[in-house]
This record gives C-alpha cells, structure tokens and sequence, in this order.
C-alpha cells in the first residue's frame, strides 16, 4: 500500500500520473496536520492537503515512485510512504 500526502493543488497532478501510468483504483481525501511545512488547517486553499491511498503489485511501484521523484526533484511537496499490506477483499482488486 502506497500513501502519498500532498497540497490539493497537486491533486490532478497526481491523478495525470496514474492515469499515465494504468492505475485506475485509489482512494483520496482532504486531510490536516502539521509538520515541518507547518499547520496544514483546511482553513484555506493554500494550507490544504489531500491523502491518496493506493494497493499496487510489487511490479508497479517503482514506476510510480520514478513518476514522484520526479515531481519531488521539480519542488513539488509529496510525503510518500509505503506498507506491506494484505488484501481482504480480493474481489475489489481485478
């Protein structure tokens, strides 16, 4: 499991990158925190991130994370950490 926190003026931008990339099931919504950007309240558009929550097969995360690093390199603020996880419900995952 991939979970990639990022402002949500970013959000179509990583949208384009698992469209280009055939990933076509994840899960995202608008998160707070604070860290080493600050408070990130949702007050306002500028101070909002959304969290994007993805299952990929071993085979496909490194293309994925060449696509961010990318991004990163360019300046762009993504948090990105992985998981091993199990799936429970293989029927949603086809």
């Amino acid at each position: 499991m991939i979970q990639i926190i990022t402002s949500n003026t970013l959000e179509s931008r990583v949208k384009k990158i698992f469209r280009k990339l055939g990933i076509k099931s994840f899960t995202f919504f608008t998160v707070n925190g604070e860290g080493d950007s600050g408070l990130q309240s949702g007050h306002f558009d500028a101070d909002s991130n959304v969290l994007f929550m993805l299952m990929l097969p071993e085979e496909q995360m490194p293309a994925l994370m060449a696509e961010l690093d990318q991004d990163i390199k360019k300046g762009y603020h993504h948090f990105i950490f992985s998981m091993n996880a199990e799936l429970h419900s293989s029927y949603k995952c086809k």
